[in-house]
């Protein structure tokens, strides 16, 4: 492997080397690659990425587009600066990779198209791929190929005696010899047999070898498969297996994802967490089953592969229960999240009143992070398989994660697939609420046209549904969008709609909602009274319901129009209680919005170095997270800067992040207030994705 990867960094000149580890299932491709990679972690200063591109199954392998998505974010491209489309993901790699040593592994490749978008450009980096195909496509990007062969028969020897123990099997050497030929001497064969004989100290290698024959005989005459040596080990380990734990082995193996955990495994059997524990650990301890991390499992390919031809009618059964288990603790974490958010789905409703086990809102973002790949798998699952009132949920259910972490190439992928869902089950509230969903991701994404159609079907869906809640939403959103185009009168006429349906329904939250809405579009339009009397009213209706942080954000206007007003003490009395409340939620994003208001109004003030303090400190809590808010953080304080030196604004306009191609007609520049206040309009302008717009209808 040394001298393959040595010689390709030789001849790659400009581009990365290539190796192709090559080989049966097995054999052992990931677990060289995995080792080579650990062991050369210093050639790589800049890291690694790994990928599972699910090649077992090319129905099932992982498109390239996903993979680049999560490593570009990785490599620290804020995530609503991740393309959706490949071409322009490519490109973005290339140029983030550029320059860098980097190491990147793609295990389980079916194909070389798989694997062509994943090769950096820069010659310090070096792509390891496993795959049991040779991927011949991929000599144009000068890959050389490792042929990876089963053990030695020495080697497979002494495997087989280090797992079962050298004084046990001193006296039995010609039968492992006889049990490593069985095994094909295959490294996952010999491991699964090892382990059964190590759990049972009275048994003898020669019995392990009679058991062995006799299968292998078995399977000879029912398959011509040369997988037939591997599969007679997996059915003797199967066969000694007790009964609760191979069917849950055989239904597992019906489970798509890429990993799963012990909740999983108990909806699936129908089993207490501490039953799906001892199930699981069984599974470990015969080898069947690989342990990642703490609760994290996964089946070998071929292990998989075993399991799914056991036949169980049961297995039908799997799909629909690992759905309404994710169902259900996503939406768990999504009313930690937002809390008061309006729901199609009845889930939310069942769970009310249950405790928590998430201690915050982080907290519950990060398992939804953790487990997305696993969502998506069993949404696309659920589409093909037509259960699409699950489906439909499940999509719903991805908005919190999709709105505070902008995973947009998820998010617009995930959010078709829902839609067709709930057409095909003819659920107009659902789809009038999924098409609302995308459109929120188009309208971040700055593509107007889109984002206005599917709000603008979301509001005809809702109103031939009759559903106020969703039209209301829809409404608000469709202001944004126009908003966002610098139609500001439109937008409050929206936005007043949507007010109007929100006193009809009830909803106060719904109505302060709107008026803030309102006032922040005021305010960007300099109608500065008639923006404080919408920002007030809803100060005082979040006091009324007792929602603390919505007061507090609103707050942050009003306060900029005390600035402008000549009142800056008023201004600061205002932010200081606002940080104070902020500051305690836990968000470093709306401490910082904070701190950004209380730059402008220190700069208006004409304290200059105690902004440019604020707006440092901003930049320090909004550096781990990144995004756009951090962008224009960043901004403001090289504006100060420059400005400072006496030489203006540095950079491009395209350096700054847009909402849309039209930001300019939106009429929110330095100039009229100041070096901070246009960066904190655009922030009161968009929310960044919090507040309002993730709780609104």
């Amino acid at each position: 492997m040394d001298r393959i990867v040595d010689a390709g960094d030789e001849e790659s000149g400009t581009a990365a080397s290539v190796a192709v580890v090559v080989g049966p299932g097995g054999v052992g491709k990931t677990a060289l690659a995995i080792t080579w990679s650990v062991r050369n972690a210093r050639r790589f200063p800049d890291g690694q990425l790994y990928a599972d591109m699910r090649g077992f199954s090319p129905e099932s392998a992982a498109a390239p587009q996903e993979v680049l998505a999560a490593f570009l974010r990785a490599l620290g491209v804020a995530p609503e600066r991740v393309p959706v489309e490949l071409a322009e993901q490519v490109t973005l790699f290339r140029t983030a990779t550029a320059g860098r040593r980097l190491l990147v592994v793609v295990d389980n490749a079916v194909s070389a198209a798989q694997v062509r978008p994943l090769v950096p450009a820069s010659s310090g980096c070096t792509v390891v791929v496993t795959s049991r195909l040779r991927l011949d496509g991929l000599f144009s990007e000068g890959a050389r190929f490792v042929e990876l062969a089963p053990l030695p028969h020495a080697h497979a020897v002494e495997l087989l005696m280090r797992a079962v123990g050298q004084p046990r099997v001193a006296d039995q050497r010609q039968d492992v010899v006889e049990l490593a030929r069985l095994c094909g001497r295959l490294p996952i064969a010999l491991r699964v047999a090892g382990a059964r004989l190590a759990s049972r100290p009275r048994w003898s290698v020669a019995r392990v070898v009679a058991e062995l024959s006799d299968e292998r005989s078995r399977l000879k005459r029912l398959s011509a498969d040369g997988d037939t040596l591997v599969a007679s080990t997996f059915d003797w380990s199967y066969q000694a297996l007790p009964e609760h734990v191979a069917r849950l082995y055989r239904l597992m193996s019906t489970y798509t994802g890429p990993d799963f955990g012990a909740g999983v495994v108990a909806a699936v059997g129908q089993l207490t967490l501490d039953q799906a524990v001892e199930v699981l650990q069984v599974l470990v301890d015969a080898s069947l089953l690989e342990e990642l991390d703490l609760d994290r499992y996964r089946f070998h390919d071929l292990v998989r592969l075993h399991g799914r031809a056991q036949p169980d009618q049961e297995r039908y059964e799997v799909l629909p229960r690992v759905g309404q288990w994710y169902l259900q603790e996503m939406t768990r974490a999504n009313m930690v999240v937002i809390p008061l958010r309006w729901r199609v789905s009845p889930v939310a409703e069942h769970l009310q009143g249950e405790p928590t086990r998430f201690a915050s809102g982080a907290a519950a973002l990060e398992w939804l992070a953790a487990e997305l790949p696993n969502v998506l798998v069993v949404l696309e699952d659920a589409v093909a398989h037509r259960h699409d009132e699950l489906a439909w949920q499940l999509c719903e259910a991805l908005w919190e994660l999709m709105l505070y972490r902008k995973l947009y190439p998820e998010w617009l992928r995930s959010h078709e697939l829902g839609i067709v869902a709930a057409q095909r089950c003819g659920n107009r509230v659902a789809e009038s609420r999924l098409r609302h969903q995308l459109g929120r991701a188009h309208l971040d994404l700055g593509r107007l046209e889109p984002a206005q159609e599917q709000t603008r079907q979301a509001v005809e869906l809702a109103r031939d549904a009759g559903d106020l809640r969703n039209e209301s939403a829809a409404l608000q959103q469709l202001g944004m969008v126009t908003q966002a185009c610098g139609e500001i009168d439109m937008a409050v006429t929206l936005f007043a709609a949507s007010l109007r349906l929100e006193e009809e329904l009830g909803i106060d939250r719904g109505v302060a909602l709107r008026h803030r809405r309102i006032g922040l579009a005021l305010l960007q339009a300099g109608r500065d009274v008639q923006a404080a009397r919408h920002l007030e009213a809803a100060a005082q209706l979040f006091t009324d319901i007792g929602d603390d942080k919505s007061e507090a954000q609103v707050a942050l206007g009003l306060a900029r129009i005390d600035a402008r007003s000549g009142r800056p003490e008023v201004a600061l009395r205002r932010l200081n209680l606002a940080r104070r409340v902020l500051g305690a939620s836990g968000s470093a994003a709306y401490e910082a919005d904070v701190l950004m208001a209380l730059a402008e109004v220190a700069e208006g003030d004409g304290q200059r170095r105690t902004a440019r303090g604020y707006v440092a400190e901003a930049v320090e809590l909004l550096r781990e997270a990144g995004g756009a808010a951090f962008e224009r953080a960043r901004a403001a304080l090289g504006a100060l800067d420059a400005a400072d030196r006496g030489k203006g604004p540095q950079g491009p306009p395209g350096d700054q992040p847009q909402v849309c191609a039209d930001r300019d007609q939106l009429d929110v520049t330095a100039g009229d207030h100041g070096e901070v206040a246009g960066v904190i309009a655009e922030q009161q302008l968009r929310g960044d994705g919090r507040s309002d717009d993730g709780q609104a209808g």
